[in-house]
């Protein structure tokens, strides 16, 4: 087992329908790798962690959507009391209070909108992120591969089946890691340990997290 380049933990990886794979500690997205024949380099860990900031942030805003829904619900379930106690008569609920839920409720109903429009463009940043990290990890082992990159070696050392790895060995392809014949254009892996050096998972979070804020909308950042 590898260690998770989110949580630390030496643990497992399970399939999951939209991460692919995920940490069976922390649920943070993982690519695994079989260790015994296979080093990576490491440098899929920023796509990882641009990725669980994104599943994250996500869950945080659909949160921040339903709380803020309870209390619209709230707001409207009061108004609409108030105003069926006024019409039979057994309250005068007053033209202030009525202003002051309207103008209440229309301001929720403009943060719900909000955090949703947040949560989508946080969930459409999950799968490139993964497909960064996934091609990442390829190229690291396309280039500790003897002879020929195809698609049998790639299901040897990834939990992807054949045609996953057709359409890897294309990626590879387009992205001038291999040519056409499976050769590799250029070496890519470095000498990595098999668990993720601390200092570099930090500087990768660090940097994905400015990466999230920068694509985050309505983010205003100020010139120093």
């Amino acid at each position: 087992m590898e260690a998770c380049p989110h949580c630390g933990a030496t643990a497992g990886a399970s399939r999951d329908a939209e991460l692919r794979f995920r940490c069976d500690v922390c649920g943070g997205p993982r690519v695994p790798l079989d260790t015994k024949k296979m080093r990576r380099s490491g440098k899929e860990v920023t796509a990882l962690k641009r990725a669980e900031l994104a599943r994250k942030g996500r869950a945080k805003n659909r949160a921040a959507a339903a709380f803020t829904g309870v209390a619209l619900a709230g707001t409207i379930g009061i108004l609409a009391i108030y105003g069926l106690l006024g019409v039979i008569g057994v309250v005068n609920p007053g033209l202030g209070f009525l202003l002051a839920s309207l103008f209440t409720a229309g301001p929720l109903a403009a943060l719900i909108a909000w955090f949703l429009a947040r949560s989508r463009a946080q969930a459409k940043e999950i799968e490139p992120a993964l497909d960064e990290a996934w091609l990442s990890v390829a190229a690291d082992v396309a280039a500790q591969i003897k002879g020929p990159v195809t698609a049998r070696a790639l299901v040897e050392a990834l939990p992807i089946e054949e045609p996953q790895a057709e359409e890897m060995l294309a990626l590879l392809e387009a992205h001038e890691i291999i040519r056409n014949d499976g050769s590799l254009t250029r070496m890519r892996i470095g000498a990595s340990p098999d668990k993720p050096d601390l200092a570099a998972v930090e500087e990768a979070e660090a940097e994905a997290e400015a990466e999230a804020e920068a694509r985050a909308p309505g983010v205003r950042r100020e010139k120093v």
